[in-house]
Formats: structure tokens, C-alpha cells, sequence
């Protein structure tokens, strides 16, 4: 079906119109036939035969369209011909009712509003050119001045329909061009946004890497000041070999440690298929330090397939961690649990730091809010996370307080 008037929603509405109209004329054309035939209502008797063929028709025209919406214009098509043809043969029976003409109005306003302004405008000229052909080559009782009258209320309601839905069609197109444009604003401001979240973490990463980098540097340089004592007294070559091995290991690390957090943050938005464990495991490899005062609990290593932005999801994940441990802190015994239903593809990240405040639960994924002003705070974590999961993942991110405390899970592949 075509795209004006409304989109989608327009011919939702136009199928479950016709369906309903045919449903009405089914039962108005048996019934009549049923009562013609128990002379409960006078017909002519080839009339009413006419009538019962012409309810078949009309009930074989409902059954393709409830079948397959697809079938939409075949069926309004079988249903308009079908109608014309019943009611031009009405005409030449039913002689004695002045009002027979009137049954064409109808067809012509079910044209309008089931087919659009160019099918209302063909449906009307067939019902000229069936009255002008009835008239001059059939007696059907009309006189002229009644023929005049019905071409020009014919004229003046085609005029009238015809441009009250163009009229609605302009407005809608100017509708729809409006949403576009404001769907197309509201995805730039949540570039802008994702962009402005990217930097406010840029320093957290700048801050992790240093707590991955303080250790090995710490161990190159107890390294470096164990041979330089011991040049002052002979040197074994296989303990300078060692000592040349663990420092290339050390700078391996490092090395790496640069490598992880470059990927993580690359603006690349290419499509992967990628392991779920995979990507957890180097988020906890990167998180490592950070982690260290925490119980990570990650036994059932449950595992599936995706395809999407590896980077993105890492991102959410150091999110939700990033704000479990800044739950957890100064807790005793503190525990992250991370699980993974393969089956139902949802990753759950959940804490027991007594869960988050039920009076701001439904608020936090909202922009800008955040319950760590004074911290420093941007209340963009959640948000762009949520943004992330269900625009760019197709999933939907939810939480919900347990007993111990808070469970964040990623259902992936559920529409929101």
C-alpha cells in the first residue's frame, strides 16, 4: 500500500475499515437474500440470486484479506467491482426505488477513504460513465432535471473529498517530515552526548591505566637498581638474561595495558561477531586493578554469540562495574557477580551493597542525573549506556533491587 495519508498507521486503519465493511455487507446481503427468498422481503427473484452470488464475492474478498494483509488492494479491487456491478443491476431491476442511485455515494465515499484521492477520482468517473450509459441506452425512470441533480451533488462531493484529503495528506507529510527531523535532532544530541561521556571518562581511563602501570613500573625499577649493584661485583650472564626477561615481560604488560584502552576507546562503529565471555574477560582484564578489593564472581561462564559493537558493550560493562564498586565502597566483604543465561542471551552484573534507592530507581537512567555531584559526577554513565544497549544493540537494559542489593541486566535482542 502506498505511503501517504499516514504511513503505517493509515493502512492499519484502512484494513480495519474494509474489514468491517465487509464483514457488514456479508450480513446485510444474506440477510436480505434469506428473507427475499421466504418472501419476507419483495425482490425480483433473478435480483435476489444476484444478491446471494454477490455476498460469495464479498465473503471471498474478506477471507484474502484476513489471510494476508498483502492482499489489501486485490481485495478492495474484487470488492469495489463486485459492488458496482451489484449495484448497476440494481438499477435496471429495481425500478421502482427512486433512491437506488444513492447506493453509488456510498462506493464513491468508500473509494475515497479506503483507496486514496486518485482512486476515489477513477471509482467516481466509472460511476458517471455507468449513470450516462444506463440513462441513454436503458429507460431507468430518471428524468433529466433528476439525472442533473445527481452529477452535480456527485460533482460537488468528489470535489470535496478530494481536496479535504489532499488537504490531510499535506498535513501529514508535513507531520512526518517534522518528526524526522526532530528523531534526526534528538540522535545528534545523542552523539553529542555519548561524545561528551566519552571525555568525561577519558580521565577515569587516564587514572586506571596509571593504577596498571604503577606495579610493573615499581618492579623495573627494583630490577634496574639490583643490576646496578650488582655491576660492582661479577656479573652472572644468565642472571643478567633473567633480569632482561622480566623486564620485556613488564614492558609486554604495559605495552598491552596501552593496547586494551586504545581499542576500548576507538570511535570505530564497524558491526562484529564476538563472544560474550570474550569481551568480559577483557573488561576484567582492564579492570583488574580496580577490582582487586572486590570478590568478582564469574563461575558459570556461560557464553553466546553476538553481533554488534564489541567496544560499546565493554563500555556499558566497565559502566555497571565502575558503579557497583563505587557502591561497594568501604564495605566489607564486598562481591560483584557477573552471570550470563546463555539461553535467553542476558548478562547480569549484580552487587550486595543493599541496592539502589527506590526513589530514585526509575530516575537513573535519566541525562545528567547523577547522586555523585560532589565527586564529580556527570550523570551520563547510565544514560549513554542505555542509549548503547537499545539503539545500537537492539537489547534493553533494566534494573531492579534483590536482597542483597542491585541487579543491571542486558537482555540482548528484545526490542525496547
Amino acid at each position: 500500500m502506498g505511503h501517504s495519508l499516514g504511513g503505517k498507521s493509515l493502512n492499519y486503519f484502512r484494513i480495519s475499515l474494509l474489514l468491517t465493511l465487509l464483514k457488514m455487507v456479508i450480513l446485510f446481503s444474506l440477510l436480505v437474500s434469506m428473507l427475499s427468498f421466504f418472501d419476507f422481503f419483495p425482490l425480483a427473484l433473478n435480483y435476489t440470486y444476484a444478491l446471494l452470488g454477490y455476498s460469495i464475492g464479498i465473503l471471498f474478498s474478506y477471507f484474502l484479506l484476513a489471510r494476508s494483509t498483502d492482499n489489501y488492494r486485490y481485495s478492495l479491487h474484487i470488492s469495489m467491482v463486485l459492488s458496482l456491478s451489484i449495484f448497476t443491476f440494481m438499477s435496471l431491476i429495481l425500478i421502482d426505488d427512486e433512491f437506488r442511485f444513492v447506493w453509488f455515494f456510498v462506493i464513491a465515499f468508500s473509494a475515497f477513504i479506503l483507496g486514496g484521492k486518485w482512486y476515489g477520482f477513477v471509482v467516481t468517473s466509472v460511476i458517471s460513465m455507468i449513470v450516462i450509459t444506463l440513462y441513454i441506452y436503458n429507460e431507468n425512470y430518471l428524468s433529466f432535471y433528476a439525472l442533473a441533480t445527481f452529477f452535480s451533488a456527485l460533482f460537488i462531493f468528489t470535489l470535496f473529498a478530494y481536496y479535504f484529503l489532499k488537504k490531510i495528506e499535506n498535513d501529514s507529510n508535513l507531520l512526518h517530515s517534522k518528526v524526522k527531523e526532530e528523531v534526526a535532532k534528538q540522535q545528534l544530541q545523542e552523539q553529542i552526548l555519548l561524545q561528551k561521556y566519552r571525555m568525561a571518562n577519558m580521565g577515569e581511563m587516564i587514572d586506571t591505566i596509571a593504577h596498571q602501570w604503577r606495579q610493573p613500573l615499581m618492579q623495573s625499577n627494583m630490577i634496574l637498581l639490583n643490576m646496578d649493584d650488582s655491576l660492582d661485583n661479577e656479573v652472572e650472564k644468565e642472571y643478567l638474561k633473567e633480569k632482561i626477561i622480566d623486564l620485556s615481560r613488564l614492558n609486554s604488560h604495559m605495552s598491552q595495558t596501552i593496547d586494551d584502552f586504545r581499542e576500548l576507546l576507538s570511535d570505530g562503529k564497524k558491526r562484529i561477531e564476538f563472544d560474550m565471555n570474550d569481551a568480559i574477560e577483557e573488561v576484567l582484564r582492564v579492570m583488574k586493578n580496580s577490582l582487586r578489593n572486590v570478590i568478582v564472581i564469574y563461575e558459570n561462564r556461560q557464553t553466546f554469540t553476538l553481533l554488534g559493537y564489541k567496544n560499546e558493550l565493554m563500555q556499558v560493562v566497565i559502566t555497571l562495574l565502575s558503579n557497583a564498586l563505587e557502591a561497594l565502597e568501604n564495605r566489607e566483604n564486598s562481591t560483584i557477580t557477573i552471570e550470563v543465561n546463555a539461553k535467553e542471551k542476558i548478562l547480569s552484573i549484580k552487587d550486595n551493597a543493599g541496592g539502589v534507592d527506590e526513589k530514585i530507581i526509575e530516575k537513573i537512567f535519566d541525562p545528567y542525573f547523577t547522586t555523585k555531584e560532589q565527586s564529580g559526577g556527570t550523570g551520563l554513565g547510565l544514560y549513554v549506556s542505555k542509549i548503547i544497549i537499545e539503539q545500537n544493540m537492539q537489547g534493553k537494559l533494566m534494573v531492579l533491587n534483590e536482597k542483597e542489593g542491585a541487579r543491571f541486566s542486558i537482555l540482548f535482542g528484545e526490542k525496547k
